[in-house]
């Protein structure tokens, strides 16, 4: 009888969809259930080379993950060993006091009609996860996420991977392929319903990142780890902390102690040596390269609090003329102070951060020539010697500077062709994006534009009405320059290549999603971000998408695993229209 209400619950689950989020490129399963044993094993298995040409590849593409494993002292076995430890806690209850982070999937099904298997699970059982890892083919550096994952009928998991960063994404794939049974009882061991099943996967961008504003409002480090597990989830790979700003500094700088001392809002509220290695070791261990932005010569002013002689225009009234934010100040151009003050920060900085990322954010935006009672033509020859030597600076630690668009688009800088140039606005005054301009010069772009993909916009604006000016600018209804929200529909259906030329876009290297922080701290960033920043995240991994009820219904399943993980992730949609499917379109 056990037998036949298990047989008879497996046809119920024929026609369940594969709900994976990002999306993969290639897939197909069926509608066999197997449970995943509590006990599961781990092997590795290593591709031999393959006669002449096999030796040939060994020599010119031996293990390129050399430099990932290096920044966690770990190999690769040990990386991979951490985040299977990582899902079965995620998968497997151990205890009362330990519960899983599956769900029960009742919401995606009408009321009382979860298509559960029934309770005999001695049989067709998952045992054990098998990594073969394979010789590179190309040098692209999309395949060191790549993976391919296959599960037989009779429980066989297969993951074959070229780089650990592959294992990476091939575990958060399968995480999402369980669920949990709704008797208590069964609990400790969650069930697929999608065998047998085969995935081939690889990302279509490189970059797929984060703009954390970390310096506007307060986020602590542990806040900031909390958002690597949902970017990891997310199959993000890049996490770019813009670390200080005109209003605070929070980040310490040993060499300059009293920068962050001073420049902070409070002594309590900055980022010590030890804060942001564990932070960058928390996403290099996830797969998610941390690197920061030390956003100058504008957005500055906080520096004034420590090293007044180095700002220009501090505080400077009316400040809207001077600065796109209060409060004013800049660094000063041509100026040997303030050349050495870079110097030392970022001999200082950037030691620290290099074993985690090549990469290295040196700002650039909303440089305003009125602080220096200059021209913008006037200005451009001294901006040009400030960028030349920061990125003289990055280039000595021999990592990749990435920079605004504005440096090149207003006011035409040349800068070394491994710069990345990080475009923000969504039109030029030629009408065209401002990556299709970058790329158009022959950049390497990161695209991300304020009209889809800030995450800021649409709260209202926070500045206050100036009740002596009868012409204040701040008047009702409040709304900010980059009204409405975003929600998640428009932010996938961003294309980031519409208006970039075939021949110009391997020169876009992934995009990045903004929250910047004006109105953001640790207490709403969880529901700012998520689940509206996940959309930008299938759109890094597979490229444009088409908003559908699938794409709805595989968002919330997405949202229902960052609340198990616990974040504090926003509904996707109505729970009704979720419990019957196709009854809300329109």
């Amino acid at each position: 009888m056990l037998l036949a209400n298990y047989i008879a619950s497996l046809l119920c689950v024929l026609n369940t969809v594969l709900a994976i989020w990002p999306q993969p490129v290639e897939f197909e399963h069926g509608s066999k259930v197997l449970w995943l044993s509590p006990g599961f094993k781990v092997h590795y298995k290593f591709e031999e080379p393959a006669g002449i040409l096999g030796t040939l590849q060994s020599r010119l593409m031996p293990w390129w993950y050399e430099h990932t494993t290096s920044i966690v002292d770990q190999s690769s076995k040990d990386i991979l060993d951490a985040a299977v430890g990582r899902m079965r806690n995620d998968l497997i209850s151990t205890s009362a006091d330990s519960p899983s982070k599956v769900f029960v999937p009742w919401k995606f099904h009408p009321k009382d009609a979860i298509p559960e298997p029934g309770t005999v699970k001695y049989e067709n059982i998952i045992y054990s996860i098998t990594f073969l890892f394979r010789r590179p083919y190309t040098l692209q550096p999309q395949i060191e996420e790549s993976y391919s994952l296959d599960i037989s009928s009779e429980g066989h998991v297969l993951i074959s991977i070229y780089h650990p960063l592959g294992g990476l994404q091939a575990l958060t794939t399968f995480r999402q392929l369980f669920y949990k049974h709704s008797d208590p009882s069964e609990a400790t061991s969650p069930y697929t319903p999608y065998i047998p099943l085969s995935i081939k996967d690889v990302p279509v961008f490189e970059h797929r990142g984060l703009n954390l504003d970390i310096s506007r409002n307060i986020v602590t480090p542990a806040e900031v780890m909390r958002t690597i597990e949902a970017l990891a989830m997310n199959k993000f790979n890049r996490l770019h902390l813009h670390a200080s700003d005109a209003q605070s500094w929070p980040l310490e700088i040993p060499a300059l102690p009293e920068l962050a001392i001073k420049g902070s809002y409070h002594k309590d509220q900055t980022w010590s040596v030890g804060d942001l290695h564990e932070v960058q070791t928390f996403g290099a261990l996830r797969g998610i390269q941390v690197y920061l932005e030390i956003d100058m010569p504008g957005h500055t002013a906080s520096i004034h609090a420590a090293y007044p002689d180095l700002i220009k225009s501090y505080n400077r009234q009316p400040w809207p003329n001077y600065s796109a934010q209060p409060c004013a100040g800049q660094l000063i151009l041509n100026n040997s102070a303030v050349t050495n003050f870079v110097s030392t920060l970022l001999d200082d900085l950037l030691p620290r951060t290099e074993p985690f990322s090549a990469l290295f954010h040196l700002g650039g935006d909303e440089v305003d020539a009125n602080a220096y009672d200059m021209s913008p033509s006037e200005l451009a020859p001294y901006l040009q010697d400030f960028v030349d030597h920061a990125v003289s600076k990055v280039h000595s630690h021999f990592l990749t500077p990435i920079v605004w668009e504005e440096h090149i688009l207003d006011y035409n800088l040349t800068l070394p062709n491994d710069t990345v140039v990080q475009a923000w606005r969504a039109r030029t005054p030629n009408g065209r994006s401002a990556v299709a301009e970058v790329v158009k010069r022959g950049y390497k772009a990161l695209f991300g534009t304020n009209e889809y993909w800030y995450l800021d916009c649409g709260f209202g604006g926070w500045r206050d009405p100036d009740l002596t000016n009868p012409d204040s600018p701040v008047k009702s209804p409040y709304l900010d320059y980059c009204s409405p929200l975003s929600n998640w529909r428009h932010i996938y259906s961003y294309d980031p290549l519409a208006d970039i030329p075939e021949s110009q876009q391997h020169l876009v290297l992934g995009g990045e999603v903004h929250m910047w922080a004006e109105q953001t701290d640790g207490m709403n960033l969880d529901s700012n971000l998520w689940p509206r920043a996940a959309a930008a995240g299938e759109i890094l991994w597979r490229g444009k998408g088409v908003v559908s009820e699938d794409v709805t219904r595989r968002l919330a399943e997405m949202r229902e695993w960052l609340v198990a993980k616990g974040v504090r992730a926003g509904p996707v949609q109505v729970t009704w229209c979720l419990m019957n499917p196709g009854n809300c379109r329109q």
